[in-house]
């Protein structure tokens, strides 16, 4: 790993962790071990290696989307709560979240490149939400736009939970019901209709055979009864 390359690791670490102003280029130094001199030789300004942090977590959740781009639509969604849900686990926010706490004392190319990477994660949930719902696997009285803006403020909620005393199972379980608000009802009716279709036939089933082999007996014990008769006329 460069130096370059160890520099943006330690700060978006830091910036995940504490927030923006929470760490200093001699705090990033120290980390790593390099003179100070050395960060303003790749970042001139804190705001230059801030705006390096933002595409660096970009670029890592590019990424994430290009793996599972194969993959069902609840599948993938289910795979990007997994991936805030690690972070809050961690007790890290995604950078974005960490920045907009003091969006208002920075300047506004790091404002700008906000609302780019924020953009991207909406407009890349949006397309998940309209393939699950084009293939009659999502349902929402929301528009794709508003629920994916919905589901990305819960997901920036997870650290602050966290940080709360909130438990993983409260996140996983808050997880199922994002997954769950989605999922197209009739889909479930329809599954639990044909589950319930299916058992009604096997008791019928069941029930039909239990009558053969009632009338079967009663075949027998007649044949048994008519030998015994036949026996007793000798």
């Amino acid at each position: 790993m460069t130096t370059r390359e160890k520099i943006v690791n330690i700060a978006a670490e830091m910036l995940s962790n504490n927030g923006f102003n929470a760490f200093s280029f001699h705090d990033i130094a120290n980390a790593i071990g390099v003179k100070t001199s050395s960060i303003h030789y790749y970042f001139p300004t804190k705001s230059d290696l801030i705006v390096e942090i933002i595409h660096y977590s970009q670029n890592i959740q590019a990424a994430l989307f290009e793996a599972i781009s194969e993959k069902k639509p609840q599948e993938k969604l289910s795979l990007l709560i997994d991936f805030y849900v690690d972070l809050a686990d961690k007790g890290q926010m995604c950078p974005i979240v960490s920045i907009s706490s003091d969006i208002n004392e920075i300047d506004p190319n790091i404002k700008l490149e906000v609302r780019k990477f924020y953009d991207f994660l909406a407009d890349w949930l949006t397309s998940v939400i309209v393939e699950g719902i084009t293939k009659n696997q999502f349902a929402t009285a929301q528009t794709p736009q508003d629920k994916s803006m919905e589901i990305l403020n819960i997901l920036a909620m997870f650290p602050i939970l966290t940080r709360l005393g909130k438990a993983h199972e409260s996140l996983t379980s808050l997880k199922q019901s994002v997954i769950d608000n989605l999922i197209n009802k009739d889909l479930l009716n329809n599954g639990m209709s044909l589950l319930t279709q299916e058992i009604k036939q096997q008791k019928e089933t069941i029930a039909h055979q239990a009558a053969i082999i009632a009338a079967q007996k009663k075949v027998i014990n007649l044949y048994e009864a008519n030998e015994t008769l036949e026996k007793w006329k000798q």
